[in-house]
Protein backbone atom coordinates (compact mmCIF):
# COMPACT_ATOMS: atom_id res chain seq x y z
CA UNK A 1 0.00 0.00 0.00
CA UNK A 2 1.54 3.50 -1.00
CA UNK A 3 2.08 5.92 1.54
CA UNK A 4 -0.44 8.70 -0.37
CA UNK A 5 -3.18 5.97 -0.36
CA UNK A 6 -2.67 6.15 3.58
CA UNK A 7 -2.44 9.92 3.55
CA UNK A 8 -5.45 10.41 2.19
CA UNK A 9 -7.21 8.05 4.01
CA UNK A 10 -7.36 9.75 7.47
CA UNK A 11 -11.22 11.36 7.22
CA UNK A 12 -12.98 8.33 5.66
CA UNK A 13 -11.29 6.35 8.80
CA UNK A 14 -12.02 8.97 11.38
CA UNK A 15 -15.99 8.76 9.47
CA UNK A 16 -16.16 5.06 9.67
CA UNK A 17 -14.70 5.30 13.24
CA UNK A 18 -17.64 7.74 14.39
CA UNK A 19 -20.44 4.88 13.04
CA UNK A 20 -21.44 2.56 15.96
CA UNK A 21 -21.06 -1.28 15.05
CA UNK A 22 -20.51 -4.57 16.37
CA UNK A 23 -17.83 -4.50 19.57
CA UNK A 24 -15.89 -7.09 17.50
CA UNK A 25 -15.62 -4.95 14.16
CA UNK A 26 -15.35 -1.79 16.39
CA UNK A 27 -12.83 -3.27 17.79
CA UNK A 28 -10.99 -3.95 15.04
CA UNK A 29 -11.70 -0.95 13.12
CA UNK A 30 -10.24 0.85 16.53
CA UNK A 31 -6.88 -0.90 16.50
CA UNK A 32 -6.06 0.07 12.87
CA UNK A 33 -7.52 3.34 12.92
CA UNK A 34 -4.90 4.05 15.62
CA UNK A 35 -2.00 2.29 12.78
CA UNK A 36 -3.58 4.24 10.42
CA UNK A 37 -3.21 7.67 12.58
CA UNK A 38 0.41 6.73 13.39
CA UNK A 39 1.53 6.00 10.10
CA UNK A 40 -0.38 9.28 9.12
CA UNK A 41 1.58 11.35 11.45
CA UNK A 42 4.89 9.78 10.30
CA UNK A 43 4.09 11.09 6.78
CA UNK A 44 3.00 14.54 7.64
CA UNK A 45 6.28 14.90 9.97
CA UNK A 46 8.42 14.05 6.65
CA UNK A 47 6.22 16.43 4.60
CA UNK A 48 7.12 18.92 7.04
CA UNK A 49 10.52 18.08 6.72
CA UNK A 50 10.65 18.30 3.32
CA UNK A 51 8.82 21.39 3.16
CA UNK A 52 12.12 23.21 5.21
CA UNK A 53 14.38 21.55 3.27
CA UNK A 54 13.09 23.07 0.01
CA UNK A 55 12.43 26.37 2.04
CA UNK A 56 16.08 26.43 3.82
CA UNK A 57 13.62 27.07 6.91
CA UNK A 58 14.47 25.39 10.48
CA UNK A 59 11.99 23.07 12.64
CA UNK A 60 9.19 25.05 14.09
CA UNK A 61 9.52 27.91 11.52
CA UNK A 62 6.60 28.80 9.26
CA UNK A 63 7.08 28.17 5.92
CA UNK A 64 4.92 28.46 2.83
CA UNK A 65 5.58 27.50 -0.83
CA UNK A 66 3.90 29.77 -3.12
CA UNK A 67 1.97 27.28 -6.38
CA UNK A 68 4.45 28.48 -9.42
CA UNK A 69 7.66 28.94 -8.06
CA UNK A 70 10.87 26.69 -8.69
CA UNK A 71 10.16 25.54 -5.31
CA UNK A 72 6.74 24.66 -5.37
CA UNK A 73 7.93 22.54 -8.07
CA UNK A 74 10.64 20.59 -6.55
CA UNK A 75 8.15 20.25 -3.00
CA UNK A 76 5.56 18.85 -5.62
CA UNK A 77 7.95 16.35 -7.38
CA UNK A 78 9.76 15.46 -3.79
CA UNK A 79 6.82 15.16 -2.15
CA UNK A 80 5.07 12.55 -4.80
CA UNK A 81 8.39 10.38 -4.40
CA UNK A 82 7.43 10.36 -0.87
CA UNK A 83 4.13 9.35 -1.34
CA UNK A 84 4.91 6.61 -3.83
CA UNK A 85 6.69 4.59 -1.37
CA UNK A 86 5.02 1.72 0.10
CA UNK A 87 3.99 1.42 3.37
CA UNK A 88 4.49 -0.99 6.23
CA UNK A 89 1.31 -1.11 7.13
CA UNK A 90 -1.05 -4.37 6.12
CA UNK A 91 -4.65 -4.82 5.41
CA UNK A 92 -6.72 -5.01 8.25
CA UNK A 93 -7.89 -8.36 8.99
CA UNK A 94 -11.70 -8.27 8.00
CA UNK A 95 -13.49 -7.98 5.34
CA UNK A 96 -15.14 -4.80 3.63
CA UNK A 97 -18.25 -6.23 2.80
CA UNK A 98 -18.58 -7.39 6.55
CA UNK A 99 -18.57 -3.80 7.66
CA UNK A 100 -20.72 -2.70 5.20
CA UNK A 101 -23.33 -5.35 6.13
CA UNK A 102 -23.12 -4.35 9.26
CA UNK A 103 -23.60 -0.38 8.68
CA UNK A 104 -26.38 -1.74 6.22
CA UNK A 105 -28.41 -1.85 9.94
CA UNK A 106 -27.67 2.10 10.72
CA UNK A 107 -29.18 5.22 9.97
CA UNK A 108 -25.17 6.02 9.16
CA UNK A 109 -24.02 6.81 5.70
CA UNK A 110 -20.43 6.67 4.30
CA UNK A 111 -20.50 8.03 0.39
CA UNK A 112 -18.94 5.45 -2.69
CA UNK A 113 -15.77 7.89 -2.11
CA UNK A 114 -15.46 6.75 1.29
CA UNK A 115 -15.87 3.61 0.16
CA UNK A 116 -13.17 4.05 -2.58
CA UNK A 117 -10.50 5.23 -0.10
CA UNK A 118 -11.30 2.19 2.51
CA UNK A 119 -11.54 -0.41 -0.35
CA UNK A 120 -7.95 -1.05 -0.74
CA UNK A 121 -7.15 -0.97 3.41
CA UNK A 122 -9.17 -4.53 3.73
CA UNK A 123 -8.64 -8.24 3.04
CA UNK A 124 -10.68 -8.60 0.32
CA UNK A 125 -9.72 -5.90 -1.95
CA UNK A 126 -8.46 -7.20 -4.96
CA UNK A 127 -5.53 -5.01 -6.42
CA UNK A 128 -5.61 -6.24 -10.15
CA UNK A 129 -9.88 -5.60 -10.73
CA UNK A 130 -10.13 -5.24 -14.73
CA UNK A 131 -12.62 -3.30 -15.99
CA UNK A 132 -15.54 -4.60 -17.38
CA UNK A 133 -15.09 -4.80 -21.64
CA UNK A 134 -17.20 -1.54 -23.02
CA UNK A 135 -20.23 -2.58 -24.93
CA UNK A 136 -20.69 -1.10 -27.92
Amino acid sequence: MLLGTIFQSVEAWQKLSSISMKPKIAYAVLKYTKVIGDEHAIIEKQRVALLHDITDTKDREDVRVEPGTPEFKEYVKRLNEVMSQESTVEQIAIDLKDVVEALDEKDETLTVRDLAILEPFFSDYIADYEEPEEVN
